[in-house]
């Protein structure tokens, strides 16, 4: 073979030496022996050596104890068998400066042409900065897969036509499914119920069409394993390349099943709270002093006070000036001052006026409490009572009139012992007025005895008129009216005007006062009313028993300081056992012609003055009936 001219030799080899230099990779030539023939600038550069450092030395202290080792290995086994485990082929190994440090580079290594014995070139690109990019990606890779894997979401990845790409953790766990399961499927036809998918399939079409923004809300449901669906509020948007052609979709998805269950109950509940404010016809309220905007009406409140909660503003002072009845409104303002000022509880019965003009009862009822320093929370109810009022008035109406018919019927049944009280005082002034018409024609010295029958007359006439004054009294239909009475005066009264009726019956009353009776602050006609009932019932019911054996007990006592007790003791059979329960019900009575509301009515009374009607048997067989009234101190810390 003809060998190129000297001149064209050096120029080859300056050129080559040229291009040598010139790689940023570095160059090694080495012998079959691994020793280093040649070593380009950038090698030295990157190793640190100069080119005679290395000259002649074994390749191997470019490497590590590690990478050396099996270098010496290869190239061994290829110079006995030819089998290329490193010719050819490009590897990482760690390489070694001559400073001692390690870098990362990538070996390739290739065998001179027409050489014997063989020689190689070994090239070596330092991959530090490429080890660190792919590291940083790593990092970054594996953050991106922390946050998709940890987030409580779902994080679903599709494709542009709608097949998963990606789905995290908490998605499968959500599905109950596996990952492999899902990847690669079309997710609508995969996890969305068969009824939503259509939708399911327009909303991502309307996405990748820009028909909808790029950021799309919706909720459907999902299918999972276990059987029960969850309700996802889904956000999407579209993924696109630079030159906006579709990518994908990206989506989170929430699971709301529990929160929208949360709402939906409490929706519910606050719809059966209205619901039972309307059918109780109470509202309730909360409001803050110093006043802020968070004031909060219940509706019914609204419709209590005939206003229209789009319109109106909760406030406290405009219902005191526009809706408070005039006669309330000084004691509401006090009231609301004091629950503004202090904690407490506070409950008050007020009248408004409606815008309508329609006049209603309300039971306001609030709590104070300290709210966040300075403020005060005040919240309460407001029971509309208008109806419950109004019928409480007629009932009292109704009480006070069959209260007044009980006493006609009581005096009804008195009716021949009045006649015959009124008949006494009228039969003396007739003989007093024929005895004076006689001493007329008498001699003058006469007039002594006229002018005596004359007094006796006007006594008469007084005494007939006294018990007509208490006759009118107790039949006259008046309202209730509480007045100081001396209880034994009002007691005496009532022995008196029974005593006809006792003596037609051959009854003895005995009247037994008590000492240092209190004044009580009473219906002094109603308390009457109480006793006449009881002497006439015990007037009657000794009609079997002997004249002679017939008294009636009326006592008055002290029970302490608490109350002033009345008694009304018969000689009579009793009450039968049978009847003793409930002989103060309505209708229950032993007379064949009895109505049974005497005693009903009578424990009313009672009842209404804060006091107590009973009855006990008496100790020689009779019966007792026992009136208790409260003192005035008693009755105030009621």
């Amino acid at each position: 073979m003809t060998q190129p001219p000297r001149d064209v030799l050096q120029s080859q080899l300056g050129e080559l030496q040229a291009l040598l230099d010139a790689t940023v990779d570095a160059v090694v030539l080495i012998d079959h022996r691994g020793l280093i023939e040649s070593f380009n600038r950038s090698g030295e550069r990157l190793f640190g050596y100069r080119a005679d450092e290395l000259i002649g030395r074994n390749v191997s202290v470019l490497m590590t104890a590690r990478d050396s080792g099996s270098h010496d290995g290869y190239m061994g086994r290829y110079m006995k068998t030819g089998v290329a485990h490193i010719i050819g082929v490009g590897r990482e190994v760690d390489a070694r400066r001559k400073d001692g440090s390690v870098f990362p580079a990538v070996l390739s290594v290739g065998q001179v042409r027409d050489s014997d014995p063989p020689r190689f070139v070994g090239l070596l690109h330092d991959i530090t900065l490429r080890r660190e990019a792919m590291a940083a990606l790593r990092r970054e890779r594996d953050r991106a897969n922390l946050y998709l894997e940890v987030a409580q979401v779902i994080l679903v990845g599709l494709s542009g036509d709608g097949r998963v790409q990606l789905i995290n953790r908490k998605g499968c766990e959500t599905l109950g499914r596996r990952e492999i399961d899902l990847l690669g499927h079309d997710w609508v036809d995969a996890a969305v119920p068969p009824e939503q998918r259509a939708e399911a399939h327009a909303r991502l079409t309307a996405l990748a069409r820009r028909e909808i923004s790029s950021d799309l809300y919706v909720e459907y449901d999902v299918m999972t394993a276990a059987g029960p669906r969850r309700l996802i509020a889904w956000r999407c948007v579209a993924l696109r390349d630079a030159q906006d052609a579709l990518l994908g979709f990206l989506c989170s998805g929430e699971d709301i099943t529990d929160r929208r269950s949360i709402e939906q109950s409490m929706a519910r509940t606050q719809a059966l709270l209205n619901e039972a404010q309307e059918i109780a016809n109470f509202g309730n309220f909360e409001v803050y002093h110093p006043p802020t905007g968070d004031a909060f009406w219940s509706p019914q409140l609204f419709r209590i006070f005939g206003l229209d909660p789009a319109i109106d503003v909760p406030n406290a002072e405009r219902l005191a000036a526009e809706l408070i009845h005039a006669d309330d409104l000084a004691r509401f303002a006090a009231e609301w001052d004091a629950a503004r000022s202090a904690p407490g509880n506070r409950s008050g019965a007020y009248r408004i006026i409606t815008p309508a003009g329609e006049v209603r009862h309300v039971q306001i009822t609030s709590s104070t409490t300290p709210w966040q320093g300075e403020r005060m929370r005040i919240a309460g109810t407001v029971l509309d009572v208008t109806e419950a009022t109004r019928a409480a008035e007629q009932a009292r109406e109704s009480q006070q009139r069959m209260t007044h018919v009980s006493r006609l019927a009581t005096m009804g049944e008195m009716a021949a012992g009045i006649a015959h009280e009124l008949n006494q005082p009228l039969a003396a002034i007739a003989n007093y007025a024929s005895a004076a018409s006689r001493l007329t024609a008498a001699p003058d010295d006469s007039i002594e005895d006229i002018k005596l029958s004359l007094e006796q007359i006007a006594a008469q006439a007084l005494r007939a008129g006294e018990i007509i004054r208490r006759l009118r009294s107790l039949v006259q239909n008046r309202e209730t009216r509480r007045e100081p009475a001396e209880v034994n005066d009002l007691v005496a009264e009532v022995v008196s005007f029974s005593q006809s009726d006792a003596r037609l019956h051959d009854v003895q009353i005995r009247l037994e006062p008590g000492d240092d009776l209190p004044v009580l602050w009473i219906d002094r006609i109603q308390i009457q009313q109480i006793l006449l009932n009881l002497v006439r019932n015990a007037i009657e019911a000794m009609e079997g028993v002997p004249p002679q054996s017939r008294l009636i007990a009326v006592s008055t006592e002290c029970d302490g300081d608490t109350a002033v007790i009345i008694k009304v003791t018969d000689s009579g059979p009793g009450v039968p056992a049978a009847l003793v329960a409930k002989i103060f019900d309505p209708f229950c009575t032993t007379k064949e012609s009895g109505t049974g509301l005497g005693l009903a009515i009578s424990r009313t009374i009672a009842e209404a003055h804060q006091g107590k009607l009973t009855y006990q048997r008496a100790p020689g067989g009779g019966a007792r009936f026992i009136l208790r009234l409260p003192s005035p101190q008693q009755r105030n810390e009621r």
